[in-house]
């Protein structure tokens, strides 16, 4: 057994690489989706100053890749915190490759003085999974356990146009604006302050996180990126009578995965809840999606099931669970 970096400006190691981690981070799954190479590719050559992302593998005695590693280190924010995703073909698991990745996690971690590392595990309704024990036996622990939902695309237009006649008055002083891949000039500083307080107002359980620093240039380094990956967002933000910021939400279709969407952050200020802002901003961003991409798709959301109240609103949206998805982490 060998290790190595691998170097993702190399195109015939890199998509060596990326066959091995689809194969072995779907097996088994129904709904398993993934990074498509093309994005992927763009994420891992184009420079950044806000994470520095490196993959790794493994080969066995004939020099045949079998195992992968992901690592993704924060740069201007979660200083302290590595994320991995350590994948391994289900012919060659329990062979020793994925503790040799683990054991290489560990050392990129202590190479970037990272003090905290994550990772997920996705494992079927009511049962187990080899990744739970895997990550256990690292000496990690859930930190929060979050549901994958899905949600079979286009919806009815008259189903959403209801939803949305229906708490019409709730928030009849919010107005909703949308917009496709590029923020207006005039909504981007309210829209990276409303960001940057993403990960203190959604539920993250035990994860030890802090708030993310969003600024314009971050926005716009986010929104470049995702045309160049081929993605397609579409966001829908409420603003206050008062011209502040009061939430938003954001779906996106890759180019490059023609059968899945992705349904991103929604939040709303603590200030501007109980106006029934998040099934009104999500009905919105629909209805906007649906006026130019009519084709079927599946919508993937994952929640915290202590997130009562957007699991709610999914629900009258129709999605359904499919999968657990938890986070797990270690804090040396």
């Amino acid at each position: 057994m060998s290790t190595e970096r691998i170097d993702p400006h190399d195109p015939a190691a890199f998509d060596e690489w990326h066959a091995v981690q689809v194969a072995a981070v779907t097996a088994g799954r129904e709904f398993a989706v993934h990074w498509p190479r093309e994005e992927m590719r763009i994420a891992m050559t184009q420079p950044t100053p806000y994470w520095e992302k490196e993959i790794w593998a493994t080969r066995d005695e004939t020099g045949r890749m079998v195992g992968t590693l992901f690592v993704d280190v924060p740069l201007k924010d979660n200083l302290s915190l590595m994320s991995m995703e350590v994948g391994v073909l289900p012919e060659h698991r329990r062979l020793g490759h994925g503790s040799a990745l683990a054991r290489l996690a560990d050392d990129r971690a202590a190479h970037h003085r990272r003090t905290i590392v994550q990772t997920m595990v996705h494992t079927p309704l009511g049962g187990s999974s080899a990744g739970q024990t895997f990550a256990r036996a690292q000496g990690m622990t859930v930190g929060i356990a979050d549901m994958h939902r899905i949600l079979q695309l286009p919806l009815e237009v008259a189903f959403l146009e209801k939803l949305a006649a229906e708490i019409a008055e709730h928030h009849r002083d919010y107005r909703l604006v949308t917009w496709q891949n590029h923020c207006p000039d005039d909504l981007i500083d309210a829209y990276a302050a409303l960001e940057s307080t993403f990960n203190a107002e959604a539920p993250m359980g035990e994860l030890e996180t802090e708030p993310e620093i969003y600024d314009a240039a971050r926005i716009r380094f986010r929104e470049q990126q995702a045309v160049a990956q081929g993605r397609n967002s579409w966001v829908t933000a409420a603003i206050a009578p008062d011209g502040t910021f009061a939430g938003h939400t954001e779906l996106f279709c890759p180019t490059h995965n023609p059968t899945d969407a992705f349904q991103s952050g929604t939040l709303v200020a603590p200030a501007h809840r109980g106006h029934r802002l998040g099934l009104a901003l999500k009905t919105a961003n629909h209805l906007e999606l649906q006026r130019t991409h009519t084709e079927p798709r599946v919508l993937h959301t994952w929640n915290a099931e202590e997130n009562t109240a957007m699991n709610a609103v999914n629900a009258q949206l129709g999605y359904r669970a499919v999968e657990l998805t938890e986070e797990w982490q270690r804090v040396s």
